[in-house]
């Protein structure tokens, strides 16, 4: 797949506003506080399924043919993008089937099936090249789509900064998760594009570095892939994300999975706002840079909410 032009992300905000609202981007002086900078959060947890992951979904969908829509289309997901594209399925009457890893977040795999989409277990899900997925689009005939390097995807996701653009106008900084890198290339297209004088910073956990390790080496590296962070699981960064973050990236911060865990809880304290692990990773990141970001306008790309009992339990017992 290729990257998305500004053409294709301005088309999917034309398409996404008949089907949702921009998410709130809020300020939280509590933060501000805390890091020295004039903070703000955009607030991907406020959409429907509570992640970003319905923007892609939705426009990956309307761009099927009904063909295509009848033959289905199957995915590998940690759960978001599982609940976007089987959501958008019953939009759009499409048949999806979603890979999940064989110990998926029950409420996740809950939502997914609820939609009508039909699930597959598999030990292969953070692989590149998933076995489960080259099994069912040989067998049945269904369009492999990914949330890292299909370009509707991230045409879908480069709404996300159109709003922060929109909304605040002379941000500074944006921070962003990355786990496959559709978000952050799409972010990064847009940011790059529009204000190329604002930076976009990547972050990712410690414990699934594949993104971090390919950005700083400068080819795509293989890592393992430990965190609790779901949405940003990765074990292998694919070419065309890593291509784009290479070139448009301004910097890309790991933290650890304990940094993400007291981020979360700080997150609820500070905006009462429920972060999932990958949401909360942009304010482990900004307490990381505090000094590199103080005076400027941060806005923090919370990118989902649906964490789980235990995550919340293990975030709260974090607290410092």
């Amino acid at each position: 797949m290729t990257r998305p032009t500004l053409q294709d992300i301005y088309r999917a905000r034309d398409l996404l506003a008949g089907y949702m609202s921009p998410t709130p981007l809020h300020h939280y002086p509590g933060l501000d506080a805390i890091l020295g900078s004039e903070t703000y959060v955009k607030h991907e947890n406020h959409t429907k399924l509570g992640a970003f992951k319905i923007r892609g979904s939705l426009n990956i969908m309307s761009l099927l043919s009904p063909e295509q829509k009848e033959r289905g289309v199957v995915l590998a997901s940690s759960g978001n993008f599982g609940q976007g594209m089987a959501y958008a399925g019953r939009i759009f009457e499409a048949r999806v089937i979603v890979v999940l890893p064989e110990n998926p977040n029950p409420s996740k795999m809950e939502a997914i099936k609820a939609f009508g989409a039909e699930v597959v277990l598999s030990d292969t899900v953070y692989d590149s090249d998933p076995a489960a997925i080259r099994e069912i689009v040989q067998q049945q005939g269904c369009q492999y789509v990914s949330d890292s390097t299909d370009s509707r995807f991230m045409a879908g996701s480069g709404t996300i900064m159109l709003e922060i653009l929109e909304q605040l106008p002379d941000v500074d900084v944006v921070i962003f998760p990355v786990g496959g890198g559709g978000l952050a290339s799409a972010v990064s297209i847009v940011g790059k594009g529009l204000k190329p004088d604002t930076e976009v910073i990547g972050v990712c956990s410690a414990q699934a570095a594949s993104p971090y390790l390919s950005w700083k080496k400068g080819e795509p590296v293989e890592s393992p892939m430990n965190t609790f962070a779901e949405g940003i699981g990765v074990r292998v960064t694919e070419e065309v994300p890593f291509r784009i973050m290479s070139e448009l990236m301004d910097d890309f911060v790991a933290v650890d999975d304990d940094e993400i865990r007291q981020a979360m809880a700080l997150m609820l304290e500070k905006t009462h706002n429920l972060a999932e692990g990958a949401g909360a990773t942009p304010l482990a990141a900004a307490l990381k840079l505090k000094e590199r970001l103080r005076g400027k306008k941060v806005a923090l790309i919370q990118s989902g909410g649906n964490a789980s009992i235990e995550e919340l339990k293990a975030s709260l017992g974090a607290m410092r």
